[in-house]
């Protein structure tokens, strides 16, 4: 669509231009030759002011370890109510596409969403090397904060997430030859460990129903429910809409606790993946003993019930399977869970939205100075990581909750816990103080993009620019219109890391210098981009 665009806009002017070139030099008895050697565009340089769409949308896909954004080709498939709306940040309406370099900045077509009616996007995300995952996004402004979305490389797992891989063997008719025991590695960082059984001649087959035979390459993974970094990478977020609830409600948002997830994964050296089992084969999971069950206020016992919903993962779905029944195991508790198709599984908790804090939750935050950032990270009374983010404003409104206690705490952009608010529920408002660092600096920036091949073309982008203290994971985001932007609550006379992320990540070290000043962000984009073409 931008090509368009530019290309009649660059023909009109051109039109014009020529015109009126002509009519002087014919006036003049300019000799033809000069007529036809001249470039009436040189040294013109055309600036776009540009977004895709009024709602624009970005991200990053992170290795879940290092934190950093991937290295290798992201698959991106989008679904949802709203997927049809959805433009690249070059104009063209796709659904899916390959991210080079692991970033995303899509638009919107149409009507501006709001809380009122929020838009709803189900993206999913894979790469070589890692276990695929998702978010649901619930987009309620133009500009929303950027998301990120956490992938677990399958050789170098985060803290609380543990990968067994091992060799099962079936059949020429795809019937697995002897009983099959995989366990997932004992970890000091695991609250819980898998077991995956599959008796001797079950019959193992793929999507179209055909036997997956040979030495079949398998993978368990298994995600704690105690750990950060496990729970910030489970598929979806936990407040999202999912096929089917335990409760009979179908296509239905809500919000989970979970009780730890497990990824399983069954193929050939053809790329065959097995989908279906001719019976059940069973998944032993140990659960925390720790863990506070919401539905009772109690810490979980034998003989509580637990629903376990499976995940799609080429489509990131959620469906209600069943209800498992915890029982002691010597010193554990654990869940068996009989299954005949492949998928991700989770042990959670299930509250639609509108059965629990029908009117959201809100923390005012006193002692921060208007228009400073401040990190914030949101637990649940089992202390479980539910999300995190960052704003400037005064207050943090969270529309769609499960009710129980809750802790909040507040980071100044320097990483440090600033403030903390700890509350039996929930719903309803709140007050959370905080101590400020005083004497910080604003950072006032310029955001150009030219392409390579066309330096006559400069773009200002409408985007979100990241930044971040020199030797730190720190990150704070702010808005840039048609280019312009502040960064705010930057320390003195110190060294950030600044840039935009489009066709990778797009940064220069500045100093913050004691008092306000002004920086140049330049971006080159690659004629591969459509809109150098």
């Amino acid at each position: 669509m931008i090509v368009k665009q530019k290309t009649g806009w660059l023909g009109l002017v051109k039109g014009i231009i020529l015109s009126t070139a002509t009519a002087a030099l014919v006036s003049g008895c300019q000799d033809l030759k000069d007529i036809q050697q001249l470039d009436p565009l040189k040294g013109v340089v055309f600036k776009i002011n540009y977004e895709p769409a009024p709602t624009t949308l970005q991200g990053l896909v992170i290795d879940a370890k290092t934190v950093e954004p991937l290295k290798v080709p992201v698959q991106i498939s989008i679904f949802g109510p709203d997927a049809s709306r959805v433009i690249t940040y070059e104009g063209l309406a796709t659904t899916t596409f390959v991210s080079a370099k692991a970033d995303l900045f899509i638009g919107l077509k149409g009507s501006i969403p709001s809380a009122a009616k929020p838009a709803e996007l189900r993206i999913v995300v894979d790469a070589p090397g890692y276990i695929s995952s998702s978010i649901y996004l619930f987009v309620d402004q133009a500009k929303p904060a950027p998301f990120e979305i956490r992938l677990v490389k399958e050789t170098t797992t985060p803290s609380g997430v543990i990968v067994k891989q091992d060799v099962v063997e079936t059949s020429a008719t795809g019937n697995v030859k002897s009983n099959e025991s995989i366990t997932t590695p004992i970890d000091a960082s695991m609250a819980n460990h898998v077991t995956l059984s599959i008796p001797a001649g079950t019959q193992l087959k793929d999507v179209k129903g055909q036997p997956v035979v040979g030495n079949l390459s398998t993978q368990v993974a298994a995600y704690s429910s105690q750990t950060e970094a496990a729970l910030r990478t489970f598929p979806g977020g936990f407040t999202t809409r999912i096929k089917g609830d335990d409760q009979g409600n179908a296509n239905v948002k809500g919000t989970f606790t979970t009780a730890g997830f497990v990824s399983i994964e069954i193929a050939n050296s053809s790329s065959q993946k097995v989908t279906t089992f001719s019976q059940p084969v069973m998944v032993n999971v140990e659960v925390a003993t720790s863990l506070i069950n919401p539905e009772t206020g109690q810490k979980i016992k034998s003989g509580d019930p637990i629903p376990v919903f499976s995940y799609a993962e080429n489509t990131g779905e959620w469906t209600y399977e069943r209800d498992v029944a915890v029982k002691q195991e010597g010193s554990s508790l654990q869940v068996t869970i009989p299954i005949t198709h492949l998928s991700g599984y989770s042990l959670a908790f299930w509250t639609p939205s509108g059965t629990s804090c029908t009117a959201g939750g809100q923390w005012a935050i006193t002692g921060k100075p208007d228009g400073k950032p401040v990190n914030w990270i949101l637990y649940n009374g089992n202390q479980q990581y539910i999300a995190n983010g960052s704003t400037s404003d005064n207050s943090i409104v969270f529309s769609q909750l499960t009710s129980g206690a809750a802790q909040l705490n507040l980071f100044s952009p320097d990483g440090k816990l600033i403030g903390t608010s700890t509350v039996n529920s929930i719903c309803g408002n709140h007050t959370v103080s905080v101590t400020y660092p005083q004497n910080l600096v604003d950072l006032i920036v310029s955001v150009t993009a030219s392409c390579e091949n066309k330096p006559d073309l400069q773009i200002s982008p409408s985007a979100w620019a990241r930044y971040r203290k020199v030797g730190t994971s720190n990150w704070q985001q702010s808005f840039c219109t048609a280019g312009q932007g502040k960064l705010v609550g930057l320390e003195p006379s110190t060294d950030y890391e600044v840039g935009v992320d489009y066709n990778g990540f797009n940064s220069i070290v500045v100093n913050s210098g004691q008092t306000t000043s002004n920086k140049s962000i330049e971006i080159k984009l690659t004629n591969a981009i459509s809109i150098c073409q």
